[in-house]
C-alpha cells in the first residue's frame, strides 16, 4: 500500500470537490482556495473574529482584514458587533453560504451510511481514530503535537 500517495489523493480530492461544489452555486461563484479555506475557519470556529482567523491560518491580522473585507463584499460573510463590546466583531457566514455547508454536512452523512453498510463498528472507530491522529499532526514540524 502506498500511504503517501493515498493520502495526497484523499487530500486533492476533498479540496477539489469543495471548492467545485462552492463554484458551481451561482451565489458563492469566483471563489478561490485562499477564501475556501477561510470560510471553513469561519464556519468551524464559534465566535470567529478577525484575531482568531488570523490565528488559525498564521498570517497577519492586516492580510486577514484585507480577506475579510472581500468576503463581506462578496456576501459571504457578514460582521456582526458584539453586545457586549462594540469594538469586537464576529465573523459568520452568509445566510446562503450556511446552506452550501449544510449540503457539505449531507455529503458526510451519506458518506457515514455508505461506510456503516460496509464497515464493522470495530472498524469504523479504529478508522476515526486515525483521522483524529492524522488531524493532530502538526505539519510545520513534520511531527505530532504533544
Amino acid at each position: 500500500m502506498d500511504f503517501l500517495g493515498e493520502m495526497n489523493y484523499f487530500y486533492l480530492r476533498m479540496s477539489l470537490n469543495e471548492l467545485r461544489m462552492m463554484n458551481r452555486q451561482d451565489y458563492s461563484s469566483g471563489v478561490s482556495y485562499h477564501s475556501m479555506l477561510c470560510l471553513n475557519v469561519i464556519a468551524n470556529t464559534e465566535n470567529c473574529t478577525i484575531s482568531k482567523l488570523a490565528e488559525a491560518l498564521q498570517i497577519t491580522k492586516s492580510g486577514v482584514t484585507i480577506k475579510v473585507n472581500e468576503l463581506v463584499k462578496k456576501g459571504l460573510v457578514e460582521k456582526v458587533q458584539s453586545v457586549r463590546d462594540k469594538r469586537i466583531h464576529y465573523l459568520k457566514l452568509n445566510p446562503n453560504i450556511s446552506a452550501i455547508y449544510g449540503m457539505f454536512d449531507r455529503i458526510g452523512q451519506n458518506m457515514e451510511e455508505t461506510l456503516r453498510k460496509k464497515y464493522t463498528e470495530n472498524e469504523l472507530s479504529l478508522f476515526s481514530g486515525m483521522l483524529h491522529t492524522i488531524a493532530d499532526c502538526d505539519w510545520r514540524s513534520n511531527g505530532y503535537k504533544s
